[in-house]
C-alpha cells in the first residue's frame, strides 16, 4: 500500500505556522528559566491567567495545564520526548487549551493540583499534568508518560470531552468539590487545657511509628529531610530530655546519615531533594535552596541539644554551599535551585566518578588513599557517588589528606548543572533564618552574611507591609500565605539577635497584612485570588514540605511586644484551635503543637 503523502504546501504551512508559534510565544524570554525553555515548543502554550478559562468557555475545549520546574529531570525529559514533537503539538493545539505553569511561581494552584492527583492516581509528582473543564474543575491528571502513551490519552480525552462534555462537567465539579472539602480539616473539636500533654505524646507516637529505627528519617521507602517534623521532634528533645530514648536515638540516627549517606555532595556541599531509596543511597539529584537553608537551620539547631557530632559543621558547609552555588551577586539573594541533569542532559551529571577519572586527577598517594577509603577494588560500578571526606561519616585516619583530595576533586573541571536563577521570597526568607542562626555562633563572617542578606531582602521582596514572591518579576507571580509567614517569621527572627526594632516592626506589619489578606470567615486561605473554584479554605493549615505558615503568623504575633489587643486575642484563639485532622493526624502538625508546648510552658514559667 501506498503511503499517504502530506502535499509539499500544506506541510510548509503546518511547519510556519509551529515557527510562528513559537516566535510569538508568550513564553520567550519569561524570567522563569523553566518557562521559556518551552518558548520553541510547538505546542502553543499559553500562561495561566483568566483568558484561559475564557478561551476554554467560548471554543468548549479542555484545558491542558502542566506544571513543571526547571531543576526536575523528568520535566525535561517529557519536553525532549513529547512538547518538542510536531504531531503532539498538532493534537494539543488543535483539541485542547495549553497552559504552562512554574509551579514555583503558582504553589497555591500546584498544591491544590498536587491534591487532585494524589486523591485519584494515590500519588502525584512533577511533571504534573491535569485536564481542566472550562469553568476550572480538574477531571483527571497524571505525572510523566512516554509520547506514545500520552498521545493516546489526548486523543482518548479529546474524543470523550466531544461526546460527552456536560457529563464530564458534571462529575468533575462534584468530586473536585469533595475532595476539596475533605482537605480542608474543618471539624473543630474541644481539648481542655490539661488534656494538651496527650495530644503532644500522640505527635511523638505517631512520628516513632512512622519512624524508621534502622536507617533513619521516615517511612520505607523513598526518604525526604522532613524538616517540619524533625525540627519539632527535636524542640521535643530539647525541652524534655528524658521523654524518651529511643527519640534520641532515632534523632541521633537521622542527623547522622542525612549527612553521611547519598542525600549529601560528599564533594560539593548541599543536599539533594531527596533519595528514591529508603537506605538514603540513591539521591534525586536537585539541590533546591529551600530544603538547604531548612537543613542547615536544623543541624543549627541540633547541636546544642546534641554537642560535639559534627551538625555545626554540616550547617556550615551547607551554607558555604548557598553561598558559591545559589547566590547572586549582584542582588545578595539566593537562587531556586540547581538542576538535576547537567547541561548534556545527565541525571545527577556532576556527581559521579569514575575511577579513570580519579586516577587522573590523584597523585599516586591520594589515588591509593582513597582507593582503600572508598574500597574501590571491590566496586564493580561503571560511576560511583563520593563519601564523606570530612565530618560525619569521614575516616578520621588521615584528615589532612583526606581534606587535600577533597579540595583536588572540588577544583576538577566537571560537568556543570544549570541554576533556576528565580529568587523567592519564602525560600530567601528560610536562607535568612539559617543565616541569622549562625551568626548567633560569634563569628563576624556569619553576622555580615545575616545583615547583608536581611539588607537584600528589605530591597528586593518588601515595600511597606507587601511581599513580592519573585524578585525583579513581582507581576508573574502569586504571592501567597507562605511568603507572607516565612518572611514575617524570619525577620522576627533577625530582629530579635541583632536587637533590630525595626525589623521587629516590619514582621508584626507582614503578620498583620496577612490576616487581612489570607484570614476570612475562620478559614485560612492560600492564596488571594485563585482562579480553581471550590476553595473552603482550611481552619488549621498542616505541614508539609515547609512549616505551617498558620503557625509561624501565631508565634510571630504573640512574641510580638507591639501586637494589638485584638490581633493577639486573634492569634490566641488560633493557638488553641484544634481540628479533627489534627487529633487523627498529628504527624502533620507538629510545628502547631511544638508551638502551643513551647508557649505554654513559658506562660507556667513565669506564674509565681
Amino acid at each position: 500500500m501506498t503511503p499517504t503523502r502530506i502535499p509539499t504546501l500544506l506541510l510548509l504551512w503546518l511547519t510556519a505556522s509551529m515557527a510562528l508559534a513559537a516566535e510569538d510565544s508568550p513564553l520567550r524570554n519569561h524570567p522563569s528559566p523553566y518557562l521559556a525553555m518551552h518558548a520553541e515548543d510547538p505546542v502553543a502554550w499559553r500562561l495561566w491567567g483568566p483568558e484561559v478559562l475564557e478561551e476554554a468557555r467560548k471554543d468548549n475545549k479542555l484545558i491542558f495545564l502542566s506544571l513543571g520546574y526547571f531543576s526536575c529531570h523528568w520535566c525535561h525529559v517529557m519536553q525532549r520526548e513529547s512538547y518538542s514533537d510536531p504531531e503532539v503539538g498538532r493534537v494539543m493545539n488543535a483539541s485542547f487549551i495549553p497552559v504552562k505553569v512554574d509551579r514555583e511561581l503558582r504553589p497555591e494552584l500546584d498544591r491544590r493540583m498536587i491534591r487532585f492527583v494524589e486523591a485519584v492516581r494515590g500519588q502525584a509528582g512533577w511533571p504534573l499534568n491535569v485536564f481542566l473543564t472550562p469553568d476550572g474543575y480538574p477531571v483527571t491528571g497524571f505525572t510523566y508518560l512516554p509520547r506514545d502513551d500520552f498521545l493516546k490519552v489526548l486523543r482518548s480525552l479529546d474524543a470523550q470531552w466531544k461526546e460527552r462534555h456536560a457529563e464530564i462537567s458534571g462529575i468533575a465539579r462534584n468530586y473536585f468539590e469533595e475532595t476539596e472539602a475533605e482537605a480542608s480539616g474543618a471539624e473543630l473539636v474541644d481539648l481542655p487545657d490539661r488534656n494538651f500533654d496527650k495530644l503532644v505524646d500522640a505527635f511523638l507516637s505517631q512520628a516513632m511509628l512512622a519512624a524508621d529505627e534502622l536507617q533513619g528519617g521516615f517511612g520505607d521507602g523513598s526518604k525526604f529531610p522532613s524538616y517540619p517534623q524533625l525540627s519539632a521532634l527535636l524542640q521535643l528533645q530539647n525541652i524534655q530530655p528524658d521523654t524518651s530514648p529511643e527519640l534520641r536515638d532515632f534523632l541521633r540516627l537521622t542527623l547522622d546519615v542525612m549527612a553521611s549517606r547519598h542525600l549529601m555532595d560528599h564533594i560539593n556541599d548541599g543536599f539533594f531533594r531527596y533519595t528514591t531509596d529508603p537506605d538514603w543511597q540513591t539521591p534525586h539529584f536537585e539541590k533546591m535552596l529551600y530544603d538547604n537553608a531548612q537543613l542547615a537551620l536544623l543541624y543549627l539547631q541540633a547541636e546544642p541539644v546534641f554537642p560535639g557530632r559534627g551538625y555545626q559543621g554540616v550547617a556550615l558547609r551547607t551554607l558555604d554551599f548557598m553561598d558559591r552555588f545559589l547566590r547572586d551577586g549582584d542582588s545578595g539573594l539566593y537562587a531556586s535551585s540547581l538542576s538535576a541533569g547537567d547541561e548534556r542532559n545527565v541525571e545527577g551529571g556532576a556527581y559521579w566518578w569514575t575511577k579513570q577519572q580519579l586516577k587522573e586527577l590523584l597523585d599516586e598517594e591520594e589515588y591509593t588513599h582513597l582507593q582503600a577509603l572508598w574500597a574501590l577494588d571491590t566496586d564493580s560500578s561503571e560511576a560511583f557517588l563520593a563519601r564523606p571526606l570530612v565530618g560525619i561519616g569521614a575516616d578520621p585516619g588521615r584528615p589532612e589528606l583526606n581534606r587535600r583530595i577533597r579540595e583536588r576533586l572540588r577544583g576538577a573541571s566537571r560537568s556543570r548543572m544549570p541554576v533556576d536563577v528565580k529568587r523567592l521570597a519564602s525560600w530567601n526568607a528560610l536562607a535568612l533564618r539559617a543565616r541569622v542562626a549562625a551568626a548567633q555562633l560569634g563569628d563576624v563572617r556569619h553576622k555580615r552574611a545575616a545583615q547583608a542578606l536581611y539588607r537584600a531582602i528589605d530591597e528586593h521582596f518588601l515595600e511597606g507591609d507587601d511581599v513580592s514572591r519573585f524578585a525583579g518579576a513581582h507581576d508573574v507571580a502569586e504571592t501567597t500565605l507562605e511568603d507572607y509567614a516565612q518572611m514575617a517569621s524570619a525577620l522576627a527572627a533577625y530582629g530579635r539577635v541583632f536587637g533590630d526594632d525595626a525589623a521587629n516592626r516590619r514582621a508584626l506589619g507582614l503578620a498583620r497584612r496577612a490576616f487581612e489578606r489570607y484570614y476570612r470567615d475562620g478559614n485560612w486561605y492560600q492564596d488571594d485570588r485563585s482562579l480553581i473554584p471550590g476553595d473552603p479554605g482550611m481552619a488549621v493549615i498542616p505541614d508539609e514540605v515547609l512549616q505551617s505558615p498558620a503557625a509561624q503568623l501565631v508565634e510571630v504575633v504573640l512574641q510580638s511586644k507591639q501586637a494589638g489587643p485584638k490581633l493577639r486575642a486573634q492569634a490566641r484563639s488560633l493557638l488553641r484551635r484544634l481540628t479533627r485532622d489534627m487529633l487523627d493526624l498529628p504527624f502533620y502538625h507538629g510545628t502547631a503543637i511544638m508551638l502551643r508546648q513551647r508557649l505554654q510552658g513559658a506562660a507556667e514559667a513565669k506564674r509565681p
